[in-house]
């Protein structure tokens, strides 16, 4: 391990390509899944969608971020990454790859502990990762004192048909309409454009849709949620620290004074688009999505679509299988609490 700990350094410009070919190799391999992150690698079993054609440009990802690779007579046998959460102190690992070989296990301990430790003295005060849902990967995270809290089922939509001339047209004007009806059942959604003064809505609906022991682990507050319509942060998902979107959308469907579903949508230039959705227990989960679909547009249907759906989330569930979408794989939730978070009392909006 001395070895290997004495060669472990940040990342410079001139690794992109081995990197990039590392990123292949592993998850090219016959159990590259079991080393994944945020996205299970494909196997056997599951759709050729890997983290590494999610992520086609390496450096930079997104600033700041923290990036540590280990490397040995010269050839590169791992790469560890982590991005800082905007309007917080978290980091949040979003690669942790190793070459396949006997010492592939101690290669990926000796980075996520070298991670850790540098965020010591960032004053970082929690780590965030979601990895597929192996013994290999829960072992090692347990190691380092990263819990498991919650699960995510990762769902995909395939590209509608090729969009037609003057199509873009048709969706900028659809963007702009809020009411849609539905083609499967013909009923009318009454979708609006979510804003800053919506925001005490989405959290109530996020609290709703959110077992309390897993809303203290993540910790948001009714005021982070005010970006949620332009800044694809809050809520968290496996996908969101991974993609690069050209732009955020969001949407809510007003129910009986509070919100029955939220909606966010995440463009992205190369690859598929990124949905992430709420919906309340009591509402039409089905003509929800369908409406914001309509609203994504023939470009976003056309690329592919991504949606993470936490498993305790039976509306989301449903409605996504509803939409069109299959799984194609579980990731695991962690976190690493660094400092105590200071909890204050939550209030509510009086209805």
């Amino acid at each position: 391990m001395t070895r290997i700990e004495g060669a472990i350094r940040a990342a410079r410009i001139t690794d992109r390509q081995a990197l990039a070919d590392l990123s292949r190799r592993v998850h090219e391999s016959a159990d590259g899944y079991r080393r994944s992150l945020g996205v299970p690698a494909p196997s056997s079993t599951r759709p050729s969608i890997s983290l590494a054609s999610l992520i086609p440009s390496w450096l930079p990802l997104r600033h700041p971020s923290v990036h540590l690779v280990a490397e040995a007579d010269g050839e590169l046998l791992g790469s560890c990454r982590a991005i800082e959460e905007p309007h917080r102190q978290d980091w949040v690992i979003i690669e942790l790859d190793a070459a396949d070989g006997p010492l592939a296990g101690e290669v990926r301990h000796a980075l996520l502990n070298a991670l850790v430790d540098e965020g010591a003295g960032h004053n970082v005060a929690r780590f965030h990762a979601a990895c597929s849902d192996v013994p290999d990967n829960l072992v090692l995270f347990g190691q380092l004192g990263f819990m498991a809290y919650s699960q995510e089922e990762i769902f995909y939509r395939p590209p509608d048909a090729a969009p037609g001339p003057g199509s873009w047209l048709r969706s900028v004007l659809r963007r702009d309409v809020h009411n849609h009806r539905t083609p499967e059942t013909g009923a009318t959604v009454n979708l609006q454009r979510a804003g800053a003064p919506d925001a005490w809505h989405l959290f109530d609906l996020w609290t709703h849709a959110t077992p309390p022991a897993i809303a203290r682990v993540e910790g948001y507050r009714a005021e982070d949620w005010e970006n949620a319509g332009h800044e694809g942060v809050v809520p968290r998902s496996s996908l969101n620290p991974l993609l690069h979107f050209s732009g955020v959308d969001a949407w809510f469907l007003p129910w009986e004074q509070r919100a029955g579903g939220f909606a966010q949508h995440g463009g992205c230039r190369e690859g598929p688009h990124y949905l992430r959705f709420l919906v309340r227990e009591a509402t039409d989960g089905a003509a929800f999505l369908a409406g914001v679909l309509a609203m994504m547009g023939e470009e976003s249907r056309s690329a592919g679509i991504l949606a993470p759906v936490r498993t305790y989330e039976a509306s989301g569930l449903r409605a996504a299988a509803d939409a069109g979408f299959e799984p194609i794989g579980r990731v695991t939730m962690l976190v690493r609490e660094v400092r105590a978070p200071v909890r204050q009392p939550a209030m509510v909006p009086a209805i």
